[in-house]
Order: structure tokens, then sequence, then C-alpha cells
């Protein structure tokens, strides 16, 4: 009996075993995350906080600690850090906790230590579950040189690094700890608006950041025009010219240990066009502030593929952001709730017309009322050369159709690209109004196949043929170097347009030929003419109209 009795003991032994085995290998291994957030940048404190999640969310923290790395040249934290002071810790207040402590036990290394008695019973602080974040501590180092990276990060390869449950016995498995933060960008095959919202382990050459880049193109940032950088600056902005998509990973194409963060110093900006970029976190563009109060200027653009108007700064991109005069902009508290007040720069009742070329590539303009500020619709300068580019000739991604017949031009352009028209009637015509002479109600697309129409006319309520000759004033105006002129021939005459100076001398007879009756457009280019007042004037039969330009140098 008693061998029997031994020989089920043993069964049941070995089928709790089993049970046992097979439980614990199906249970998810906790593992936990960290983040450096900074929250503070001045010449005086560089304030961070730091923290932490798990995948379960539901684990007690227990013993802790990590170690980080700084540069002493730019930052620094006292050897003796006082609680409360230097540092303060933000969720253990209900555990049987020993005092947390933050100590600096080396020139260049900051040790976050929690510590659990073993006496305790499951009575600490809950972990958020990621995507979440438990705050954990926050420090306060003292600037030591601005101009210089703190180069803060964890060091997970230090021997004393640790992370355990509330029973001190359970070590918790490293995530992802981004304080050098992990990011991932996807780029598109062709041109890119990016940044870089830190630093590089591997260095600050732009084919660090960028491997996949056209070798054969440079990348540029804006500075009174577009010029080459073999470089990249946290806080710059810039094209880069890509040969296929990609999405750049931290640990793939970027080193594992991340990118070291940066003070989010408040970016220099001129009047008028500025190419910028962010930092580590996704900042929204309404938060975003400037010295003095007010410059920025009608909705902010990015670039991938095409422009697109942007509500976020995303780490790794860049935008285009118009200021009316020099100064700073300014970055919020990463904690800071900002306004809440989003711009409504596109009506939903706006008449919109929609390109979409054969790779997909969209971009709508829009035809609006007579109360609406075209001022704040200027588009980002024309893009380089073979990026896709859709815009007014005015420059504008918004038009009064009320002002006249409208002169759409398209580059870069993939062919066949398809136009949809929503909340309006137009008509549509190419330059010949032999390929492209098409009434469209609101719903109604067309197709344009032939590659050579790279620019449109759009009338709304007008007959495809011009009653009248008309000449309008060049745009823009006053000039430098070059200036456009819109004019309407309604029958097939000789039409001559010539440029005078203000005594009326002859300077050059710009257009003098046959022509059919249509809509045109001449480009006057006044690189070789002094700054001054011009008149330039159309004769047409019995038709004569004069106009003055300026060219402003």
């Amino acid at each position: 009996m008693n061998s029997n009795y031994e020989r089920n003991m043993k069964l049941i032994n070995a089928l709790v075993g089993i049970i046992l085995i097979f439980f614990t290998s199906s249970v998810l291994a906790t593992t936990i995350n960290g983040r450096i957030v900074v929250l503070n940048s001045d010449s005086l404190k560089f304030s961070v906080l730091l923290q932490i999640n798990t995948n379960t969310g539901f684990d007690d923290l227990g013993g802790a600690t990590m170690v980080l790395r700084f540069d002493t040249t730019a930052i620094w934290l006292t050897n003796t850090p006082i609680k409360d002071v230097h540092y303060t810790f933000h969720n253990f207040n209900g555990g049987n906790y020993y005092p947390a402590s933050v100590t600096k036990p080396q020139r260049n290394r900051i040790w976050v230590n929690v510590d659990l008695p073993y006496f305790n019973n499951n009575n600490g602080t809950i972990i958020a579950c990621n995507p979440a974040w438990t705050d954990l501590v926050t420090i306060h180092f003292d600037v030591v040189n601005l101009n210089r990276t703190p180069g803060l990060s964890w060091l997970l390869t230090s021997s004393f690094w640790g992370i355990y449950d509330a029973d001190n016995m359970t070590l918790w498995e490293n995530g992802i700890f981004d304080g050098s933060f992990g990011m991932t960008i996807d780029i598109v095959d062709g041109w890119n608006m990016v940044s870089v919202p830190g630093i590089n382990p591997d260095g600050q050459d732009v084919n660090n950041w960028w491997q996949g880049r056209d070798p054969y193109a440079s990348v540029y940032k804006m500075q009174v025009g577009y010029i080459p950088v073999s470089t990249a600056t946290p806080g710059e902005g810039y094209l880069m010219k890509h040969i296929g998509n990609r999405t750049y990973n931290t640990g793939d194409e970027w080193p594992e240990e991340g990118i070291q963060i940066v003070p989010h110093e408040p970016i220099l900006v001129s009047a008028g066009w500025n190419l910028i970029g962010g930092y580590e976190n996704i900042i929204a563009t309404n938060n975003l502030t400037t010295t003095p109060f007010g410059l920025i200027f009608g909705p902010i653009y990015t670039y991938a593929g095409t422009y697109k108007t942007a509500t976020h700064l995303e780490p790794g991109r860049s935008y285009l952001v118009y200021l009316t005069g020099a100064g700073q902009i300014n970055f919020p508290d990463i904690l800071s709730k900002g306004n809440g007040k989003v711009i409504e720069y596109f009506k939903a009742h706006w008449g919109k017309i929609s390109f979409t070329d054969n790779t997909g590539k969209h971009f709508s303009l829009y035809l609006v009322d007579d109360e609406t500020d075209l001022n704040l619709y200027a588009l980002p300068p024309v893009p380089l050369e073979g990026m896709f580019d859709i815009r007014f000739t005015s420059n504008r991604i918004a038009e009064n159709i009320d002002n006249g017949i409208q002169t759409v031009n398209l580059s870069g352009i993939s062919y066949p690209v398809k136009v949809k028209v929503e909340n309006i009637s137009i008509t549509l015509l190419d330059e010949s109004r032999k390929n492209i002479n098409a009434d469209l109600k609101p719903g109604d697309e067309i197709t344009i196949t032939k590659e050579s129409i790279d620019k449109l006319f759009i009338l709304s309520g007008e007959s495809v043929t011009p009653k009248k000759y008309s000449l309008e004033q060049n745009y823009p105006n006053p000039f430098n170097p070059s200036t456009k002129i819109k004019y309407v021939v309604p029958t097939e005459s000789n039409v001559n347009i010539s440029l005078y100076n203000v005594l009326g001398e002859l300077i050059s007879t710009l257009i003098n030929e046959e022509m059919t009756p249509g809509y045109y457009e001449y480009e006057l280019n006044g690189s070789n003419l002094a700054s001054g007042v011009y008149i330039y004037r159309l004769v047409a039969g019995d038709f004569i109209q004069s106009k003055k330009m300026v060219l402003l140098r």
C-alpha cells in the first residue's frame, strides 16, 4: 500500500511539475522601458524627467538601480545631491520604501536608487502599461556650457544596473530605454524634408543619418536660398533626396543606444520662410511661440513627396514656417497643455481642386470668397527641380476665382494625373485649349495624359472662349528679378506687348506675333534691367492698355 501511495504521489508531483512548467512558460515575461523627457533647458538649469513603464501594467516596482551618463563639460550635478532640491521622486509615498536617492559616485555618472525592503508585501508603486508612463524622478542639472550637448543617456551596460519586482527577486528584462531616445521615421522615394532631433553617437555627418540618400544629390538647408551641407545640426531643417522608400529605426540604421537628447534651444529665424526642425518630442504647432510675440504667419508646411500643412512637429522631420520678422521660435515645456486652439485655415465649403499623379502623390488647391485674406495662403518657395509641386502662379494654395482667370503650374509630376473638383463648377483648359477643354461640376474628375501639359487655366462661370481683351497687373509687383504678365486675347489677332521706361522710351518688345483666342501668360526676367518703374503695354487691333510695374533690387 505504501508503495502504491508513493507511486501515486510521485505521479501527482510529476503532473504538478509539468503543469507549473507549462504555466510559467506561458506567462508573459515582464519587460520595463524607460525614457528621459527634457522639462526645461535654459542658461541655468537642465531639468529632465525619468519615466518607466512595463508591458503588463500591473507590476509593483521593487529594488532598482539605474545608471545614466552625461557630459560634465555641458551639465553638472553636485557630488551630494539633496532631495527635493537637486532631484524629486514622484511615486513613492504609499509604499514602505527605504528613502529613494540619486547619487553621483563618478564624475560622469548618475545613479538612481529605489530600494524596497524584503518585508514589504507588494506594497509599492504599480507601473503604468506601455504606452502610458509612470513618473519616476525629476533631476535638475546645473548648466556649464550651453553650446555643448548634455550627452545624457541611459548606461545599460553598467554592472550595477537592475530593476526588480516587489519581491526584490524577479529581475525584469530591459525593453527600450530611449533617453538617448529611440526614433522611427518613414522616408519616401525622392525628396524629403528632414531634421536631426539630437546627437547621433556615430557622428553628425549626413551619411550617418541617412545611409540611403542619393549620393549624387546634396543635402540642403535654407539660408537665402538653398545651400549644401555635409553635417546636420539639431533645430535646422534639411532637404534630402532619398533612393527608394525606407523606415529608419534606432537599433537598425541608427545606434542601439539611441539618439542623445539635446537642450530645446530656441531657433533663430529671419523674416520670410524658414526651414526648421524639432527635437525628440511631438509638439503641436499651435503651441509654438515666438520672440517677439506673434511672428508666425499662416500655415506651417512639411514635405514628404509633396507639400502638406502640419498640425504637429514630429522628430526627424522639418518644417517651413513663414515669419513676419526676425526673432526666435520657442518650444513649449513638454508638460505644457498649450492654448488648445487649432486654426482652421481651410474651410469645408471652399471650392477644392485635387490633383493625384501616377505615383499617388496628392495635392489640393482652393477657390475662396472675397472675405478671405489671401496673404495667409502663400506657399513655401518653389522646391528644387524635379520635386512634385502644384500651385497657382501667385505662389498661393488658395485664390479668389472672381479675381480673374487663375493659372496653375505643375512640376515634378508623373503622368497621368487625375484632377477632381469639389464644391464648385469650373472650366478647365490647357494653354492651347486643344487637349483639355472641359466644364467640370462638383464631383467630376478628368485625367490628364499628355506629359507636355504643365500649365492649366481655371475659370468659373465664364465662357471657354474669352469675350474681350484684357491685360492684368503683373505678379509679383514689385518684383526681383522676374514677374508674370497675364493677358487675354478674344479673337485671332496680332498681339504686341512692349516694355517702356517712365520717359516713354522703348526698352524691349516682349511679344509681337499672331495669336489665337485664349488666356496667356508671359514671364519677364528683369536680370538685365535697372531698378525702377516701368510701363508695359498691350496693343492688339484697336485695343490698347498699359500698366506700371516696379523692379526693386
